[in-house]
């Protein structure tokens, strides 16, 4: 060896999932938080509809968008990191999540540096929205 390292510069990419009781959003951003160009997939561009945009296989089918466009980008940003911020309550937060962790994500898994929960949690305040009714 000469002596001299490679540099390979290290891009930090955050995918935000945030999850609601009516619909599940994947968003993947930069490291200035700038959503990235084809990096969004909700419940309903996932072609579900109504109360299913909230529902388990919808978060599961954003994940997996979510996962093709992390090996793509991991093909042509050599070094390219990915942190999973979690916001909400919800099945598809669970769906993600376990897709993660499954054999779904092994090729996803060695690119991800942080799992973080952004989940606010309110202790007292004002009154909560009224709950939507379908």
């Amino acid at each position: 060896m000469d002596g001299l390292s490679k540099h390979v510069e290290v891009l930090n990419y955050q995918i935000h999932v945030a999850c609601t009781a009516n619909n599940t959003h994947v968003v993947m951003s930069d490291e200035r938080g700038l959503p990235i160009k084809n990096g969004c997939w909700t419940g309903g561009s996932c072609g579900f509809k109504g109360v299913n945009r909230s529902g388990y296989e919808a978060g599961y089918q954003c994940a997996m968008r979510a996962f093709a466009r992390v090996k793509e980008l991991a093909r042509e940003v050599p070094g390219a990191r990915f942190e999973f911020l979690f916001r909400g309550f919800g099945q598809g937060r669970d769906a993600v999540f376990k897709a993660l962790m499954t054999s779904e994500g092994d090729d996803v898994r060695p690119f991800v540096n942080r799992v973080t929960d952004n989940t606010p949690i309110k202790i007292g305040g004002t009154r909560a929205k009224k709950t939507r009714r379908l």
